[in-house]
């Protein structure tokens, strides 16, 4: 019993070590490349999808003390799909996040250009 708890320890400290090395599964790259296929609907759907929850998830996470806030654009006017659009557009000035993860990437971008004041 001993020896199969030990092996289901090191079982999931591999797992661990592993998934925490493993590359974006949604890179900025492959995010982008998804939202400028406007032709397509079901590309538009997850992307508009997957960039309202990650500033969903922004939101619902701050915490004054912890985690305060850095993207402040409740007075943004703009669609999602500018947005959207703004954000293809920020990407290619900024290359150097097309490996990184799009969340994070997302987050940038809004942190950038909607940053909130201090």
């Amino acid at each position: 019993m001993k020896k199969h708890i030990t092996l289901l320890c090191q079982a999931l400290a591999s797992a661990t070590v592993s998934a925490q090395q493993a590359p974006a599964a949604t890179t900025t790259e492959k995010f982008v490349t998804t939202c400028a296929n406007t032709a397509n609907v079901a590309a538009q759907n997850f992307c508009h999808g997957y960039g309202q929850g990650v500033y969903e998830t922004y939101l619902v996470t701050r915490h004054p003390k912890n985690a305060p806030d850095f993207i402040c654009a409740q007075t943004a006017t703009l669609t999602r799909q500018q947005h959207i659009d703004n954000f293809i557009k920020w990407s290619a000035a900024h290359p150097q996040f097309k490996q990184a993860s799009a969340s994070d990437t997302i987050l940038r971008y809004l942190g950038e250009t909607f940053p909130c004041k201090r």
